[in-house]
């Protein structure tokens, strides 16, 4: 890395690694991995021991996209699932890269307005669901009233059933992946909250996804058995099925986050890693049986949300032995922006001496910190926006406009408060975008606003979010009523917003009834500097 005192110099430059990607993509990558690596387990039911072979993990998927085919699938076309994790949850993702179509998934908690409005921005031509999930896929699909199959995970009368595309064909043993011509191309459509508060489909191409899982490959990572708790639809476990692919090594599966599960399944499977967001990661430590072996894990790794002192202290005292690793990124990266790592110069030394310090920069990736009012470019120990130039980030989003995403030196902005310090590790202050994250769901706060506004009682109302030690942040609403005489409690309000969303958007922080909401000097309004002027009592 550089690092020195000019303008220019306080650019910090990390080299690319030596990799270079298969130009012919990454299907053609994971297939001919899978092959190599045939004997090999691959995943491991968390639940009932259930082993499978890459060989056997391979020939689902080459079954399931012969089928797929058969069913008119191209390279143009978008398939998507919606599932919790399980041993087939993986087959049609890896199927739609075989056949160089492009993937897009659901989480199965999502509500159906959400769903809707993912689903009318990709339009799969084949989505492959679980019955718990069936429902809301179908009445998403009758209101988009386009020709949209539905695949499902089980027993079914109505749909086609997922052994459907497990029968046997005679074109497997003559089945060749598809050849892209553009590592540039578009792999993988994952989706995340933008400053306008819809969420958007995030192209990532084949040449940053590889790139970025194969740096986390060779980070040093004991990944031989690993374990993490989230769907599909986030980037991080993608990230971590085609790392594991490319290593020959072992995933052990559990559907979703359940504590007890987990336990269960570190006890009876010993993982050697473990990764998750810190909602999941203080809940362990909160159900952590008396004298559990944990001396299994060799690494945690924790990202998707900023960590108090406290709450590192709790989270190595889950796997007291193992080396404690924390991340920051986002999916516009294709996952990585700084990463602490076992095979980094001092990586014991910073543990100890920063540890609420994310990381350092990843290789292939520049970073430039700026004011925010200015854009001079910062040095050490100065918070300000931080950008990044590399050939990682997204090609831009599905069918929107992108242009916000890059500077006028087309720099990508992370709009996030970052600064780094002398040894060039990283750390995350704030973040500039509007969106709030709850558990790292990103929520647009605008929603709430608007719902709150169509109470007979409220003038105004803005949303902010209150720090919490467990959820990352409590979502509260500052509201002015039309009427100061008006009868309607904080309470009524909270009540009225949650009748209308789902769970994770409730605003667990209350309701506080003000005179006005402050401005700035400009007339517009800033949450970030509300909710500070909140917390230091003056609203």
């Amino acid at each position: 890395m550089n690092l020195t005192g000019s303008n220019d110099d306080k650019i910090i430059h990390v080299p690319k690694s030596d990799y270079v990607p298969d130009p012919r993509g990454l299907g053609y990558t994971l297939f001919y991995c899978m092959q190599k690596h045939k004997d090999k387990i691959a995943q491991i039911d968390g639940i009932t021991g259930e082993t499978d072979t890459y060989t056997s993990l391979l020939q689902r998927c080459v079954r399931t996209a012969i089928k797929m085919r058969c069913l008119g699938v191209t390279p143009n076309d978008i398939i998507s699932t919606c599932t919790f994790t399980r041993l087939d949850s993986c087959v049609p993702y890896l199927a739609t890269l075989f056949l160089g179509a492009k993937i897009a998934n659901f989480d199965p908690t999502l509500s159906l307005q959400d769903t809707v409005h993912l689903m009318k921005q990709v339009t799969p031509k084949i989505i492959f669901v679980i019955p718990e999930t069936l429902d809301v896929i179908k009445n998403a699909v009758k209101e988009l009233n386009k020709q949209i199959t539905i695949v499902v995970f089980g027993s079914t009368d109505e749909h086609t059933p997922f052994s459907e595309f497990l029968k046997p064909s005679l074109e497997e043993s003559l089945f060749k992946p598809h050849e892209i011509s553009d590592l540039k191309e578009t792999a993988i459509i994952f989706f995340s909250s933008g400053t306008s508060g819809l969420p958007k489909g995030i192209c990532i191409s084949h040449y940053g996804f590889m790139h970025q899982q194969m740096n986390l490959a060779n980070m040093g990572f004991c990944l031989d058995i690993n374990v993490g708790f989230s769907s599909l639809y986030w980037i991080t476990p993608s990230a971590f099925l085609s790392t594991t692919t490319f290593l020959g090594v072992a995933r052990l599966v559990v559907p979703k986050f359940d504590a007890s599960i987990i336990w269960t399944a570190i006890k009876k499977f010993k993982p050697t890693f473990v990764y998750g967001i810190p909602v999941h990661l203080l809940t362990m430590y909160d159900t952590k049986p008396i004298n559990v072996d944990v001396s299994c894990v060799k690494q945690l790794l924790v990202g998707g949300g900023q960590l108090l002192k406290n709450q590192i202290i709790k989270i190595r005292s889950i796997f007291p032995k193992a080396q404690l690793c924390t991340a920051y990124g986002q999916t516009e990266m294709a996952v990585m922006i700084s990463i602490s790592r076992p095979n980094q110069v001092n990586f014991e030394k910073f543990a100890l001496e920063k540890p609420t310090y994310c990381g350092v920069g990843v290789p292939g990736i520049s970073y430039k910190v700026v004011d925010i009012d200015t854009e001079e470019i910062l040095g050490p120990n100065q918070p300000g926006e931080l950008r990044l130039r590399t050939d990682y980030c997204l090609n831009g989003y599905y069918n929107m406009d992108a242009s916000d995403c890059w500077d006028k030196d087309g720099w990508y902005r992370t709009w996030d408060l970052v600064y780094y310090d002398e040894d060039k590790c990283f750390y995350v202050v704030d973040r500039l975008k509007e969106f709030l994250k709850y558990q790292s769901w990103h929520v647009p706060p605008s929603l709430l606003e608007n719902i709150l506004r169509t109470h007979q009682d409220v003038a105004n109302a803005v949303i902010i979010g209150v720090p919490h030690d467990l959820d990352e942040c409590h979502f509260m609403g500052l509201v002015v009523l039309k009427n100061r005489n008006s009868k309607v409690t904080p309470e009524e309000l909270e009540k009225f917003v949650e009748e209308r969303v789902d769970d994770r958007k409730r605003l667990r922080g209350g309701v506080k009834i003000i005179e006005k909401i402050p401005l700035m000097e400009t007339g517009k309004l800033q949450r970030r500097k509300i909710r500070d002027m909140y917390l230091r009592g003056e609203i």
